[in-house]
């Protein structure tokens, strides 16, 4: 099988996967995007020694020259457009779209739809195939004493995608001595939200922020026991399998797609309102007190299964049981 991969070069969730495929799939050829952005992020020329790039969006004599010699195309949330799917099926070449459901485009007319996790699973056309994205495993990790809490932001989303507020607001009911990090891509984002709504924290709580772009992504995981993510909405969370990946539980509502998670690491959301993407997408908030009353438990009384929860995860998420599957989806 020659493999074809779309991919982008910068260090948002769009970039980090199609950079995972790359170095575990081998390509045959590489097609790097590079369009423009309000809020650009450092490229990564770095990452793709032998690649074609393209400035902008792809023509169709883009798409004609690089598609020669190719069996299939793996492309993740787009296909920038309507060419490549033009241009494969007069060459014979078989596509494949690893979508985001919420910015599904009807216009898409790949061979095959992947879906990364079960959410609005009933909204994606057929013919479709459940597709995780693998993690690359490291060992777990025990809490400390004082216990350390990360979340990551990313890049801020539409309704506080990541429940960085709810998160915020919870931490004035926290009653133990913890430590909290939250990572940002956007500077002043965070500090934003504790200035407009007046977030104060007790003295038992440490609240550190740290902005900016990191080099590599495991080094958002360098510290920190504990990934807490009160995402309101959505279906495919890289900080949430990164995390398992570098050996922390993830903590999170118990919203779908996050039945794969142990029971016990997730916590009550209430519906909280709904939005129009491609399409509509229902969004939930955390009580504060319910997120707090979660992180004090595990500042305390954290399940006894921690590590092998972690370790099971690991290995059900890992390229090496996901690469065989990948290829057979995609041949």
């Amino acid at each position: 099988m020659r493999l074809g991969l779309i991919a982008r070069a910068d260090s948002r969730g769009l970039g980090i996967q199609t950079k995972a495929v790359h170095d575990h799939l081998h390509p045959a050829k590489t097609m790097v995007i590079d369009c423009p952005s309000q809020k650009p992020l450092p490229i990564r020329r770095d990452w793709y020694s032998d690649a074609t790039w393209i400035k902008g969006l792809p023509r169709a004599q883009d798409f004609r020259k690089w598609l020669h010699g190719l069996d299939v195309v793996y492309t993740a949330e787009t296909g920038y457009g309507d060419a490549l799917w033009t241009e494969a099926k007069r060459a014979g070449v078989k596509t494949v779209l690893h979508c985001n459901p919420e910015f599904l485009n009807r216009r898409d007319r790949p061979d095959l739809w992947l879906a990364p996790t079960t959410w609005m699973w009933d909204t994606l056309p057929d013919p479709k195939v459940l597709l995780r994205v693998p993690i690359t495993p490291g060992p777990p990790r025990r809490p400390e004493i004082t216990p350390h809490f990360l979340h990551v932001v990313g890049r801020p989303a539409i309704h506080d995608r990541n429940g960085t507020l709810d998160l915020l607001q919870s931490l004035r009911h926290v009653t133990e001595n913890i430590t909290v990090t939250v990572r940002c891509q956007e500077a002043g984002y965070v500090s934003g939200l504790i200035g407009e709504h007046r977030i104060h924290t007790p003295p038992n709580v440490v609240l550190r922020v740290e902005s900016g772009d990191v080099k590599n992504n495991r080094d958002l995981y360098t510290e920190g026991d504990i990934l807490v993510m009160p995402r309101r909405f959505g279906g495919l969370c890289l900080p949430a399998q990164e995390a398992i990946a570098a050996g922390m539980p993830v903590l999170m509502p118990a919203i779908s797609p996050n039945e794969w998670l142990p029971s016990e690491w997730l916590f009550p959301a209430v519906e909280a309102g709904s939005f129009m993407a491609k399409q509509r997408v229902t969004y939930y908030r955390t009580n504060p007190e319910v997120l707090a009353a979660k992180l004090d438990e595990y500042a305390t009384h954290p399940p006894s299964t921690w590590a092998e929860d972690v370790q099971l995860l690991q290995h059900e998420l890992s390229w090496d049981h996901w690469k065989p599957i990948y290829r057979e989806v995609l041949s």
